[in-house]
């Protein structure tokens, strides 16, 4: 793993997210000591000092069979856990922040996310540690590759308490809440359906506004181009560009190599 972010340093890439995916998902898992997660942060941020930018996925759904982000009531699988959760993803916060993380990315689409886990680490001794929420997460179909590659059960099935793909007002309302709390920036996930949304809030914020092209968005284009419809490079410099365009600071996703080339023929207009 670490040659791996070796060549996309050499490459250009300066800031990485990392994001569990486990054989066996428990919560406790990312409290040990030799987790694979905090172990990457941990050599990382030894071998790289400041040069690499590390950011921590605490979302609950890899340490979960059942695939959810937020805890659900033990008495009803229905309900959440809202405080549980709140716990669960501060506990997984500090872990990461004290493995050498410089932030870490919630996704629980709760009210209190950032608030909750900025008390946390504060009260752990952590006030470096920064918080960039998955703020304007929508319910999503595109969610799909990468539920498989964690051994979700939920397939593609819709999650309740994440937005609903017409409530634009409600998330721009989070992202209001996020930043009182202590967010340093945001992001919007999934990308493509909702550049509208995502321009929205690079005209609103003046912090920084990620934008996350996720797992059935990039494979959708890498299986079209494998039939020859599409052509890879041109389609992900079109994406991209359109990131850009829409006031994206920072692009999460897939196809790094693509980003890379990009930004470089942008460089060399």
């Amino acid at each position: 793993t670490l040659t791996h972010l070796e060549r996309r340093l050499n490459a250009g890439l300066h800031r990485v997210l990392v994001v569990g995916v486990c054989d066996r998902p428990s919560l406790d898992l990312p409290l040990q000591q030799g987790f694979c997660v905090s172990t990457l942060l941990r050599q990382a941020r030894q071998r790289w000092r400041d040069s690499l930018t590390l950011i921590a996925d605490v979302g609950l759904s890899p340490y979960q069979t059942c695939g959810h982000s937020v805890l659900l009531s033990k008495a009803d699988d229905v309900l959440i856990d809202e405080e549980g959760s709140y716990v669960a993803a501060a506990r997984l916060a500090e872990a990461f922040i004290a493995a050498g993380a410089d932030a870490v990315a919630p996704c629980l689409s709760l009210p209190r996310q950032t608030g909750a886990i900025r008390a946390h680490l504060d009260a752990a001794g952590l006030e470096h540690g920064e918080i960039l929420p998955y703020t304007i997460k929508f319910s999503s179909s595109l969610y799909g590759p990468y539920r498989e590659a964690i051994g979700s059960d939920l397939g593609l099935l819709r999650k309740s308490y994440q937005f609903d793909q017409g409530d634009a007002e409600l998330a721009l309302g989070q992202l209001r809440e996020d930043l009182s709390q202590g967010a340093v920036g945001t992001i919007v996930k999934p990308a493509l359906p909702y550049l509208d949304l995502l321009a929205r809030t690079a005209s609103t914020i003046s912090q920084p506004v990620a934008v996350y092209h996720v797992s059935g968005e990039y494979m959708m284009a890498i299986q079209a181009a494998g039939t020859g419809l599409i052509h890879a490079d041109d389609y992900f410099d079109e994406v991209h560009a359109a990131f850009r365009r829409c006031g994206a600071r920072y692009v999460i996703g897939y196809a790094a190599d693509h980003f890379l080339r990009w930004q470089s023929s942008q460089r060399d207009r």
